[in-house]
This record gives C-alpha cells, structure tokens and sequence, in this order.
C-alpha cells in the first residue's frame, strides 16, 4: 500500500517561507511510514531562488522530478507554484538517481543510471517513473526506447519530459535531491507490491480525419516525406495547408500507427523551408499516419472523462497526472480550463498531482506479453497507485 501527501508554495524569494509551508503542509513526523520518496515539479523560476535546494537538505528522503508549465495539487492549480507529492509505504520501497550530464550521446549515460538504480536489484521493479531532460539534439523517445532495451521490455513505465514556459524551452530541467540539470535523466523505481493502473486519452477517434498515408523519409523527429511527397504537400494535398505555410500547429496533432498495433500522437511544433515538418518526437518510416484535429472542448471533455474512468476502476487510489503542453496551447485564453476540470472531477476525493509535461510517457502492453513504453504527445495520462 502506498499513502500520498502533497504539499505546495508559491513563494518563490523567500526560500524560509517556501520550506516552511511545504514542511508544515506535509506534517512528516506523523505521516512518514518506512519508506518515502518526494516527486517535485515546479516553474523554471524557482531554479535561481534557492527553495528547492534548501527543501530537499531538509527531508529525509530522495526527490525527484522536474519543472513544468503548470502545476497542481488539492489547493492549488498556478503556473508559478512548487508542487511536492510524497509517496511513502511500508511494504514498497523506492529507488532513485540521477545520470551524468549527456551531450551527443545517451546510451552510456542512461546505461549506466539504469543498472546503478534498476539493474543491481535482486527484484524487478514494478513500475519505473523517468523524468527526462528537454534535450534539442535527442529526442526523448530516443530515452524511451534505450530504457525498454535494459528493461527486456518487461517494465510499465509511466514519467514526463521536462517543459517550461520559456518559448526557447532553456530552463527545462530534471530536478534531484535539490539540483537542476539541463541534461540528465531521472529514473525513480517503484519495488514491492505495486499494482498500478494506467489510463490514456488522446485525441477524439472521431477527430482523426479518414485519410491515411505512409511515412516515407523521416530522420528521428523531422518528418520529411509522407506519400513520398514533401511533409508540407501532403497536408496541401489533404487541404491542411496552403502556400507552404501550416497553421495552428497545436491543434492538429499526428496520429501514428505502428506494426506492432500501437498507437503514437505526434505534436506539430513548425515547418522547415525544404517542406519538412518537425515533431515533438520520432516517428518510424513505413508506418501509417493520420492526421487529426483538437480543440479545447476535445481537451477538456477526454480530460474529465479520462478521470472519472480512473476513480471508478481504481476505488480510492492516489492518482498522478501528466498532461500534454500542446493541450494547454489549445485552450487559448483559458489556460487553467484543464486544471479546473481535474478539481471538478477529482475534489477531494483522493490524494492526486497534475503536471503539465514536454512529453508523456506510458506503457502499452502487447499481445506477446511485453511491454512498449512510449513518448506522447497531446495526450494525458493517468497512474493510479
């Protein structure tokens, strides 16, 4: 069994004030049981004010995470606040680090993170959480899949990609035991009796537009041909874009389908010169691409039908929550029309956190028994622990 505290502030200058909120909102001393680990996400602004250093020197137990466009607990949902959410357990424990900082290449880095936290255990976890670095030169599922290859692909896993509301994305960071990182992963481990359940919703299947196509040349999360026709053409030849030029990215988001039968959403960040268009994450060449169309009642109704699903099949369990960002851009001038829809649905019926992320991170269980972790995008996934 796993309790869950939460606990926030948005007290970002003074760092005694911050601390103390956080401390008293928790009650440690009465709520702790044998084993605890903090998961922390917080807006970029609290990287140069000293809170979060200070905090985790003050608790008695790892914390991880990372910064995000926008936060929520139970009493409080803002885009300048600092959220932790402590999980603590008799029976489960919890594993964590942090990998060295990664340039060019991720393989050893991750490697080595992995078999330091994940591999020496004598009992598989059952479940991991990464938080992984908002990297320009590698793609976060290019992290997914390295971690599917050391799991044997027979670990869920369920974490976000670190976000921030700079348009340069400069202070997304990973956040460990009080430091940020630009560039390194994450990786919490969840050991014991764990028996979570997920929950995805992305796109309306009645949004998808029926024409469908192949991905013809793609490199990692430039889309460059689809139909062998540039990645632009295309989208003119359906009617989805016009001299060259794509709009409302955020909206039109790109439904995959891979061999294996599972399902990738691909958010559209821009359009380059030589008509390629670039992604919020890889796409296979030869699998088949839909395009679809989101708006904000879409975001906000799958949101909340998302979260009834939970709470009737998880009967009273903690919940965790990472939302897409490129939802957010959809709902305009009504940024907090997501959170307010969590609080409706959830109240205080149970412990739960809502983060916005750079990007989603969800298993999907295979016939043949194993399990495909995969980065998201326009989607919003839900753990109930």
């Amino acid at each position: 069994m796993i309790k869950m505290l939460t606990a926030f502030t948005e007290e970002i200058d003074d760092t005694e004030t911050a601390v103390a909120e956080i401390l008293d909102r928790l009650d440690l001393d009465n709520n702790l049981l044998a084993n605890s680990v903090g998961i922390l996400h917080c807006a970029c602004d609290f990287d140069e004010s000293g809170a979060v250093g200070e905090l985790c020197a003050r608790l008695p137990f790892d914390v991880v995470g990372s910064t995000s466009l926008s936060v929520q607990v139970p009493g409080v949902m803002s885009q300048l606040a600092l959220t932790l959410t402590v999980l603590t357990s008799d029976d489960v424990r919890f594993v964590s680090g942090v990998s060295d900082p990664i340039s060019d290449d991720m393989s050893g880095p991750v490697t080595e993170l992995y078999e330091r936290v994940i591999g020496s255990l004598e009992e598989k976890p059952s479940m991991i959480m990464p938080f992984i670095p908002f990297l320009m030169a590698i793609g976060g599922d290019e992290f997914i899949e390295k971690i599917n290859e050391l799991s044997g692909w027979g670990i869920p896993a369920f974490g976000t990609l670190a976000i921030t509301s700079e348009e340069d994305f400069r202070r997304a960071y990973t956040v460990y035991n009080g430091e940020f990182h630009p560039a390194s992963l994450v990786l919490l481990g969840l050991v014991g009796d764990v028996k979570p359940l997920f929950f995805s919703a992305s796109v309306v299947e009645n949004n998808i537009l029926k024409q469908k196509a192949m991905v013809t040349d793609v490199h990692k999360n430039v889309l460059k041909t689809v139909n062998n026709m540039p990645a632009v053409k295309y989208l003119e030849s359906i009617g989805l874009s016009s001299g060259g030029v794509v709009s409302s990215y955020e909206a039109m988001p790109f439904v995959i389908k891979l061999d294996d039968g599972s399902m990738l959403t691909r958010a559209c960040i821009s359009s380059t010169p030589d008509g390629s268009i670039i992604l919020c994450g890889s796409v296979p060449a030869g699998s088949t691409l839909g395009v679809a169309t989101m708006d904000a009642s879409d975001v906000i109704t799958s949101t909340g039908e998302k979260v009834k699903e939970a709470l009737k099949e998880s009967a009273g369990r903690n919940i965790l929550m990472y939302s897409c960002v490129a939802r957010n851009w959809t709902l305009g001038t009504k940024v907090m029309a997501e959170h307010e829809e969590v609080e409706r649905c959830i109240g205080d019926s149970v412990p739960y956190h809502f983060v916005y992320s750079g990007g989603e991170i969800f298993p999907a269980f295979l016939g043949d028994g194993k399990i495909s972790n995969q980065l998201q995008n326009d989607t919003v996934i839900v753990c109930a622990l």
